[in-house]
This record gives structure tokens, sequence and C-alpha cells, in this order.
């Protein structure tokens, strides 16, 4: 996956900071500025995933195979139109999660809190580059994608991570679990995709989920 293709962007550094780009003053965007090039050059990003046809959607809950993913009502709403489900994996890598603590415990609290957020920021780059690229083959066959969903997020258990996880056959990207479903490197990003010929990927509504800090949230 070419570096150049992944994006970060200030106004969400800044929304993880609980600032708006009008409250930073130019040292701190000349220092988000540097710090996020120096992430770059750490970044090593890496994405997987997995296409599955046979699958079922009953009430809140999607099972593939002999496992049953208890997604909740929001999720399960918004795939249960899809033709196939695309089960994926990706991360940026472990170098920036190290860099970020080593900040932190010399004492540069900022600079660390930044690295870590500019980290996130590029896990869900790498995914959405995946996402992209997911939609582009099948929008070669007038087929569409829905949006993506996670665990830990709309009600969906973190620990049905692990299920995911055994699904993707290989394709875990380097990322392996804890026995609590944290992944290892933590800036890695799992989840679902619908595709389909009757799904779209439609604006996040974020008004029906009760989750104020996810990161594809609208900054408001």
């Amino acid at each position: 996956m070419p570096v150049s293709e992944l994006v970060v962007s200030v106004e969400k550094i800044l929304k993880g900071m609980e600032m708006k780009l009008t409250d930073a003053d130019d040292y701190l965007l000349k220092l988000i500025d540097e710090l996020t090039g120096q992430c770059f050059r750490m970044v090593q990003p890496q994405a997987g995933y997995v296409v599955y046809d046979d699958f079922s959607v009953v009430e809140q809950k999607i099972r593939i195979e002999n496992k049953s993913f208890d997604t909740g009502k929001i999720v399960a709403s918004f795939l249960k139109n899809s033709d196939a489900l695309v089960l994926f994996s990706a991360t940026c890598g472990a170098d920036i999660e190290k860099y970020s603590k080593e900040l932190m415990k010399s004492g540069h609290a900022l600079e660390g809190l930044i690295v870590d957020l500019v980290g996130s920021e590029l896990a869900e780059s790498v995914v959405d580059y995946l996402h992209f690229q997911v939609g582009s083959k099948v929008g070669e066959v007038d087929a569409g994608v829905t949006n993506r969903f996670s665990p830990g997020y709309c009600n969906w258990p973190v620990s049905d991570q692990q299920q995911l996880f055994d699904l993707l056959k290989g394709n875990q990207s380097g990322i392996h679990l804890t026995p609590s479903s944290l992944m290892i490197p933590v800036k890695s990003v799992s989840g679902m995709i619908g595709i389909g010929y009757s799904v779209k990927r439609v604006e996040y509504k974020c008004q029906i989920c009760d989750n104020k800090k996810c990161i594809l949230r609208k900054i408001e």
C-alpha cells in the first residue's frame, strides 16, 4: 500500500484535542505539521480482507459460517441488504504508538498526544484506501459498498473481534489479539463492509449512535 495515498486531517487531530481550527495558534499548527511528517516516515501500512457471500442477517445478528456476530440493530440494518460481506483488517504499524509512549514517558505530553492522534488518523486512512479499492472493484460491475463498521462501535461488542479474526483466515495484516480482544498494534482497525446491488455508502448517521468519541463522527 503506497504511503503517498494516506491522508491526515488537521481538523480531526484538533478535534481529538477538543479544539477547532480557529482555536489553534501558529505554534500548535506547526507542531502538528512537524509531528505528522515524522509519523509518515514511521508508518508501516498493511491491510487485508476476505469476502463472504454466504451469510445471514436475523434481527440484530449476522451469521457467517459457524460464527454469530451480535452487531446490534444499527450495523445489522446497514448490512442486511448486501449480497456479500467484506471482513477486513488494517494497521499503520507499531512504531508510531511506540514513539507516542516514548514522548509521554519523557514528559512531552502534548507531543505524545498529537502523535497518538496522528496514528489513529493514519490507521483510518489505511482503511479508507482499502474501502476505496473495494468500492472501485465492485463498481466495475455496477455494485456498491456500504459504510464500514467495527466491533466496539454502534453497540457491537468488541469481544466479537475474536470471531472476526478467525474468519480473516491469514489476512490479519500482522495484527494479533489479546485475550480481551485488544488489537496489537493498537493503531489498527477491523470490521465489515457490505457489497451488493442494493447498497450504497452514505453519510454516517451520528444522531442515532451514542458514541461521542467515534473517530468517524462528524466534526461539529
